[in-house]
């Protein structure tokens, strides 16, 4: 009789263990833009954010990214960055992207560099939107190019050809209302000078650098209640099985 509770005791557990599992891991859309309404507004997330551009770029509208399948397609042109030997890392779009409720936190993006943009950005983050911090260099593939244009082009684990940052494990990017990132013109490595995205052209200020299918994700963090509820069925089951030994 006690071995037979004891199992359906396990089973049980089990089962409360892997539903937590999977209602927690499950990745959710926090914002997203598509730009396809020719508008800054998100476009989609539960929840939300905002966009800007810094440093005096501009904006337009225009054919959005390759992996869109949606009509039409649009995508956001940014253009008028620093003149050459200036401004480094002080032009380009931010957005804000609090992670309030998730953790696990990935960012991805699609974005074309025309021939004259600056050949070199500089993804940063910030956790209390005031202090920034360097994450990974992007490297344009070619002038007149997205970066999901490479051949072969590069891979990230959803599946898809975007540029993709991950925060996986990062606590402080974590369930945080201040939650940023941007990215910006930098110059070529070693020097105080832009270079241009394609071979043998010379950087320009009306360089186009265009962005869509900007997308933040992050998985649900576990409720005290939903720990409790296990806490406490180990707990149980610890008790069960002292009982069953005496």
């Amino acid at each position: 009789m006690r071995g037979s509770l004891m199992a359906r005791a396990f089973v049980a557990l089990s089962a409360l263990s892997v539903t937590l599992g999977i209602t927690q891991a499950q990745p959710v859309q926090l914002a997203f833009w598509d730009f396809n309404d020719d508008n800054t507004t998100v476009d989609g997330g539960v929840n939300g954010g905002t966009l800007a551009l810094i440093g005096g770029t501009t904006a337009t509208f225009a054919t959005g990214s390759p992996l869109e399948t949606n009509s039409p397609n649009r995508g956001y042109n940014t253009t008028n960055y620093p003149a050459q030997n200036t401004g480094n890392l002080t032009a380009g779009i931010v957005f804000n992207t609090p992670t309030t409720g998730y953790m696990n936190i990935t960012v991805q993006f699609d974005l074309r560099w025309s021939n004259t943009a600056s050949k070199y950005l500089r993804f940063q983050y910030t956790y209390d939107g005031v202090n920034w911090n360097n994450g990974p260099q992007l490297v344009a593939p070619g002038g007149d190019q997205w970066w999901s244009g490479q051949n072969p082009p590069p891979t990230n684990p959803n599946g898809n050809n975007r540029y993709y940052v991950s925060f996986y494990g990062d606590t402080n990017a974590d369930n945080n209302p201040n939650f940023a990132f941007r990215i910006l013109a930098e110059f070529a490595p070693g020097t105080n000078a832009y270079e241009a995205a394609a071979s043998g052209r010379t950087y320009s200020t009306s360089g186009t650098l265009r962005y869509d299918l900007v997308e933040v994700r992050g998985e649900v963090v576990p409720e005290p209640a939903s720990m409790l509820a296990l806490g406490a069925g180990l707990a149980g089951l610890v008790g069960l099985r002292r009982r069953a030994r005496k």
